[in-house]
């Protein structure tokens, strides 16, 4: 995943755009002024492409916490001074994977088990329209599909 510093940037002034238009839905002010002071000390985070994704990690989670109405850690308290990688651990998860590492260890010739999930090896795509989806990193997923197969049947 080589996501660029512009590609990131525009992920997070995306969710910058998303989490001020929806400001409104945190009933509290104290609630919303926090919020603020996160937008603040996150748009200042961009000395790194580690330090960016990092950023880009708790706006997701702002944005979630915004979305829902309701503040949840580590948005309850007022950002701390601290540089971003140094409170990765305030996180929901903790510090996030490696997915290349973790893509390795899948990998069948070093032992793993294969990185294909069954739901990918049952579809008549073979993932392709679940792999485009977006999925949460935590939470639920729900994937429905209704596919209509001729039938051998004979009248």
């Amino acid at each position: 995943m080589n996501e660029s510093p512009e590609d990131l940037n525009y992920d997070c002034n995306y969710n910058m755009f998303l989490a001020k238009t929806m400001l409104s839905n945190l009933s509290k002010s104290e609630d919303r002024h926090k919020a603020v002071r996160w937008m603040r000390k996150l748009a200042q985070c961009n000395r790194s492409l580690e330090e960016m994704k990092l950023r880009n990690d708790f706006m997701y989670y702002l944005v979630i916490n915004i979305q829902s109405g309701e503040l949840q850690p580590p948005f309850t308290d007022n950002p701390p001074q601290a540089p971003l990688p140094t409170i990765a651990h305030l996180l929901p998860g903790g510090v996030g994977i490696d997915l290349e590492k973790e893509a390795e260890w899948a990998d069948p010739k070093h032992g793993g088990k294969d990185p294909k999930p069954l739901l990918y090896e049952n579809s008549p795509d073979g993932g392709e329209f679940l792999a485009a989806q977006p999925v949460p990193r935590c939470g639920a997923f729900c994937y429905l599909a209704v596919v209509a197969r001729p039938s051998n049947l004979k009248d």
